[in-house]
């Protein structure tokens, strides 16, 4: 049987990465856009066509179903590269990510 040993420092260092306080950050696009996540815009926005604004996050009641039904999503696959590449965007939710390195405008 093979053991595995860390050594002293590494040890140490994984004690304080498994230790360390997890810092709450705001969800991604919620200041930028006004919303509660980044999966507002989405589903608001691409999926249901309510409109990220006028669609309570997260949704109750079954609303997205109802909407969708038998007809699809209203952007299939939403605008993806197609939209934020041609536009000079960051892809996804990165635009509103200031860390992110994707290429593109961040907000």
């Amino acid at each position: 049987m093979r053991r595995f040993l860390l050594s002293l420092p590494a040890s140490a260092a994984l004690l304080v990465v498994l230790t360390a306080p997890v810092a709450a950050g705001e969800p991604t696009c919620s200041t930028e856009l006004g919303i509660e996540a980044h999966g507002q815009h989405i589903v608001g926005d691409y999926v249901t066509g309510i409109g990220h604004e006028d669609l309570a996050w997260p949704p109750a009641g079954g609303i997205v179903g109802q909407v969708i039904a038998g007809s699809g999503v209203v952007i299939a696959g939403g605008p993806g590269p197609g939209f934020h590449f041609p536009n000079g965007f960051a892809p996804g939710a990165s635009f509103c990510n200031e860390w992110s390195q994707a290429d593109g405008i961040h907000f």
